[in-house]
Formats: C-alpha cells, sequence, structure tokens
C-alpha cells in the first residue's frame, strides 16, 4: 500500500501585520476556527504567535496539520490540527461536481478556487471547508482543548490555503497525483509591499 501523500512547508519569516486569509478560503477556515474559540484573548494571543514566526515547518498530511510552535517562553510545542477526511462516496460526488465544470479544474489548477465549486460540493451532499468545531486540536502543551499554539497553527495554515488550496483537498484525504509532491515545499513569500503573494508550485 503507498504511503499517504504528505507534503511539508517552510517555516514562515515574522510578520508585522495584515490579516491571515486573503482568499474567501483562507477566510472561510479562520471562520472555522474563530466560531469554535470564543475566547477572543486565545486568538489574539495565537495570532501574536503567528506573526512572531513561532510556528515551525508545517507537515500536512491526510486528516492531519503537524508544526513545532514555541510558547511565548520559546518552549516548543508539538502542535497538531485533525480535520475530518471525506469518505470515498464524498470524494466521488465531488470529483463528479468538478468534472462536470470545465471551469472549476481549469481554476484549481491556476491556484484558485471559485465560490461555486464550494456551492456545488455543498449541493452535491459534500461540505469541502470545514465549520464549527471542524478543526480538532492536538497539542504538547497538554491542554484538551484549543490553545494558543494551536491557534497559532489554525493562522498559520491561512496562509498556506491562499497560497494553494490543493492543500485543503490534501488534508480533505486526497492531494495532487504529481511528481515531486511530496518535496519540502516553501510558504508564500512577502510582496514588495508586505502583503503574502501567491507562490508558484514547486517543481
Amino acid at each position: 500500500m503507498a504511503e499517504p501523500e504528505e507534503l511539508t512547508f517552510e517555516a514562515l519569516p515574522p510578520s508585522r501585520g495584515g490579516g491571515f486569509a486573503r482568499t474567501w478560503w483562507g477566510r472561510a477556515w479562520l471562520k472555522a476556527l474563530e466560531d469554535t474559540v470564543l475566547d477572543g484573548t486565545l486568538l489574539r494571543r495565537g495570532r501574536g504567535r503567528a506573526r512572531a514566526g513561532a510556528v515551525g515547518a508545517v507537515a500536512v498530511r491526510p486528516g492531519r496539520i503537524t508544526a513545532q510552535v514555541l510558547g511565548a517562553d520559546r518552549t516548543p510545542y508539538r502542535t497538531d490540527v485533525l480535520v475530518q477526511q471525506l469518505d470515498d462516496a464524498d470524494w466521488e460526488r465531488l470529483l463528479d461536481t468538478i468534472a462536470d465544470r470545465a471551469g472549476h479544474i481549469a481554476a484549481l489548477l491556476d491556484r484558485d478556487m471559485p465560490p461555486e465549486l464550494d456551492e456545488d460540493a455543498a449541493a452535491a451532499g459534500v461540505a469541502l471547508l470545514p465549520g464549527i468545531g471542524d478543526l480538532q486540536p492536538e497539542c504538547g502543551c497538554g491542554e484538551w482543548d484549543h490553545c494558543v499554539h494551536t491557534a497559532a497553527l489554525s493562522y498559520h495554515v491561512a496562509r498556506l490555503l491562499d497560497a494553494d488550496p490543493f492543500v485543503l483537498l490534501l488534508m480533505r484525504g486526497r492531494g495532487e497525483a504529481r511528481p515531486g509532491s511530496r518535496r519540502r515545499r516553501p510558504g508564500p513569500r512577502c510582496g514588495p509591499a508586505g502583503g503574502c503573494a501567491r507562490c508558484p508550485a514547486a517543481t
């Protein structure tokens, strides 16, 4: 049996401000987090850790995102966020939905995700994007629920999703079938104005 696909993204440098998500699907990811975690102080501290560059290289594989996150005292914690994978029936309906619309395929290959794709998937009974309670935390700090470290990782991942929506498909259970997909890949690069520019796929 083939090993599950995994992508590893290099750590991003500290950022002095700005939002963590420019795309609608990146914002939807953060909404799932923020609708689940009602503690504004925890979320603020998580954003601060993410901006401070406390999130190390991020490994993304079906159902799980993993990184080492530094606490405020520089203690490193193994941090995971779990995402439910789609089952085979869900994938069949989703792939049929994508195949029925040539524009969906073209957009995904261009690292874009049209809102109509999410709407068509929902109409087919498939929840492509996570919702409230769907991001499940596991952290070496010992917290049983979301903590500063899982929040920091979630904010960081929003930037990865902005750059490549295929990351979401990999979390949900299937990534791209392409040579070199297991190689370490760079995170989004900062443009001249300090914003996060979409990175091309590694080759």
